[in-house]
């Protein structure tokens, strides 16, 4: 009896697991089934459908994104998630500012991928994408849940989808030709920063970035964005310390090949001196209302030209005048209205920015004697008979 009870429990047990397992398989499908069926309708129908947090869209809403050049539609980054050999042999092809980009999936999936991608697209609209639609969702699912602060589409179906709608795609790759030289100064101060330009172009007519190494040690010291092919790009930069530099530049296209670096362009780089605070030539004591003469002069050591910068204490100022070469004078004129002391104050500037100390003057305007003669004067001609006496003296 006990032994027939113990068989119908195992019976009963093993029945009810193959029911859970036979119901749970038909859940999955119909999960599955479903999730086939949004797809199929948006990618056919080019519907978007939002889910919590990002838009899934068709390839066809895709394309129509990254080929609408009006200012309206912004710009949209259509980002691969795929390994790195899926990338590498076939993308898509869309044109720049919108050319494709790739960030692995696995890459997401861990905080310090995570963050540098927020750190390289964050307030950006981004279109992610891989073969299916699969790993795409759950790299917009990782978005939504961090940091992150942009706009998110999932390109259904992938690029297989893509494939099946004839949109282009680019297989393979090769790396950028090596930059041209970098034209810019050869000689510089330090502190103060210096432009530089370099080109080149891609064989696949990929985007490209250019690492620029500012100090010869062959480690890329600065990135810029993405820009065409054959297209001059401009970058300034700055050295804190005296020495002679080698400045050389890399190119690396959208896909991650890079050329080798250009020739070097050599920079001297030494340090600036600052200009003497100027000398001031001119009278001490003046009357209001008259016009006086001022003679500013400084020297600079390095030879460089010099601006001036004056404040008459009476709220006026001659703002960073034309250049004037290092020892050359100066001159200009200004009248005080009112009675009063007033200091003038003067500095000079070199070509490279650099200020010397301030110079000051101080001077003093009495009130006008003659003025008040002719006030006076004009008084008495009205009343020829008051004073004749003081009226002789003052004209005297």
């Amino acid at each position: 009896m006990r032994n027939n009870l113990s068989k119908k429990w195992l019976v009963t047990c093993i029945a009810i697991l193959l029911f859970w397992t036979i119901f749970g398989s038909a859940v999955n499908a119909i999960k599955t089934e479903s999730k086939e069926v949004v797809n199929t309708i948006a990618d056919n129908n080019h519907m978007s459908i939002t889910l919590d947090g990002y838009t899934d869209i068709s390839v066809q809403e895709a394309w129509d994104m990254l080929n609408d050049p009006s200012p309206s539609n912004g710009i949209q980054i259509p980002i691969d998630v795929r390994t790195d050999s899926e990338w590498y042999g076939e993308r898509i092809d869309t044109p720049y500012p919108e050319d494709p980009r790739h960030y692995c999936l696995s890459d997401l999936q861990n905080e310090n991928g995570l963050q540098e991608f927020i750190s390289l697209y964050n307030g950006s609209e981004v279109i992610l994408s891989c073969k299916s639609g699969g790993r795409s969702a759950s790299a917009a699912n990782i978005l939504v849940n961090s940091e992150f602060n942009g706009t998110i589409y999932n390109m259904v179906g992938g690029i297989t989808a893509w494939n099946g709608a004839g949109f282009p795609t680019k297989l393979g790759n090769e790396p950028p030709y090596q930059p041209d030289e970098p034209s810019g100064p050869s000689a510089g101060i330090t502190e103060y920063s210096y432009w530089f330009s370099t080109s080149t172009t891609d064989p696949d007519d990929d985007a490209i970035k250019y690492g620029w190494d500012w100090n010869g040690d062959d480690i890329v010291d600065d990135w810029t964005s993405y820009h065409p092919s054959a297209t001059p790009v401009n970058i300034s930069h700055s050295w804190t310390v005296a020495g002679t530099y080698d400045v050389k530049v890399i190119a690396e296209d959208n896909v991650g090949d890079q050329s080798d670096f250009s020739l070097v362009l050599t920079v001297t780089v030494v340090v600036n001196t600052l200009p003497d605070a100027p000398d001031i030539t001119g009278p001490a004591n003046g009357k209001a209302g008259e016009e006086c003469e001022y003679i500013f002069v400084t020297t600079d050591i390095d030879g460089d030209d010099v601006s001036y910068y004056v404040e008459w204490g009476d709220g006026l100022i001659e703002e960073w005048t034309e250049y004037y070469k290092s020892d050359e004078e100066f001159i200009v004129s200004h009248t005080w209205d009112e009675k009063g002391i007033y200091t003038i104050r003067v500095k000079a500037k070199d070509i490279h920015g650099a200020e010397s100390d301030w110079a000051t003057l101080e001077v003093s305007m009495p009130k006008n004697k003659q003025y008040t003669s002719m006030f006076f004067l004009s008084f008495l001609d009205q009343h020829p008979d008051i004073f004749p006496i003081l009226r002789h003296l003052l004209e005297l």
